[in-house]
């Protein structure tokens, strides 16, 4: 909805309205910054409102992408190619997608379950994968492994990957 005019340089209007997206759920900065833009408050009163965020810790793409890994990555296992590229898309910062691979290593939970590696996340996407599919695949049956390894990659897997956790006996040769 789009902000009144008389409001529309006000830092403390586009605080609030902050406020209530991040009430929603959790957000980038960038996210929040596009969003106030959107709805037509002018830069400086975003500015304005985001650095009085930052100041109380209420706005932190790091503490983002820690709940973001946390949450995300034992519901539906992923690579790191696609944690990359929707990070990338959800507006955070090159520096924190760099040490991505530190930040899946300080969550103990992570860590605990093997998800905090591609290959642990890989299983346990394959997993869910194989449990969604019925589970009942024969040995030897081609068509699965195939779905199974294109559920996969698509899941932002590196091939070679996912050629070694699907069984042997099951590869194609083409």
């Amino acid at each position: 909805m789009p902000v009144r005019p008389d409001r529309a340089a006000s830092e403390d209007a586009a605080k609030d309205a902050a406020l209530r997206m991040l009430g929603q759920a959790p957000r980038t900065e960038r996210e929040i910054r596009d969003r106030l833009l959107t709805r037509g408050f002018v830069p400086h009163a975003v500015e304005g409102a985001l650095e009085r965020l930052r100041r109380v810790s209420l706005l932190d793409d790091r503490a983002f992408v820690r709940a973001y890994l946390h949450s995300e990555v034992p519901r539906r296992p992923q690579g790191r190619r696609l944690l990359v590229a929707t990070l990338k898309r959800r507006g955070v910062p090159t520096v924190l997608i760099e040490e991505l691979d530190q930040l899946l290593g300080e969550d103990p939970d992570l860590v605990e379950r093997a998800l905090d590696q591609e290959e642990g996340r890989a299983r346990a996407a394959l997993a869910q994968i194989a449990r969604r599919a019925g589970a009942t695949r024969r040995a030897g049956d081609l068509e699965a492994a195939r779905r199974m390894m294109g559920a996969l990659v698509r899941r932002g897997f590196d091939w070679g990957l996912v050629r070694d956790l699907i069984p042997a006996g099951t590869e194609t040769t083409e």
